[in-house]
């Protein structure tokens, strides 16, 4: 995985890839995100809300063609799994 470390972004030229290994799972640097994760902070100054951005999650599918999402949180790494199971 380059020099990234595991809560940073991947360096350019990593690929995405999944087959049910979380340690497998990599996104390319400077593809956009498909969800951004925000956390909501007060401006005393401004009067007003900010978003600040604290994460992200990119859509990928699986060889065996499933959909699942890498989050990204701080250093945190997650696999996010669609709830299909009726």
């Amino acid at each position: 995985m380059g020099k990234s470390g595991l809560g940073e972004m991947p360096e350019k030229g990593e690929e995405s890839s999944f087959s049910g290994n979380a340690e497998t799972a990599v996104k390319s640097v400077g593809e956009r995100p498909d969800f951004r994760v925000v956390q909501t902070e007060y401006d005393n100054r401004l009067g007003k809300t900010i978003f600040k951005d604290v994460g992200a999650m990119w859509r990928g599918v699986s060889k065996s063609g499933s959909d699942y999402y890498t989050l990204k949180i701080g250093k945190l790494r997650l696999l996010v799994f669609p709830n299909n199971r009726d």
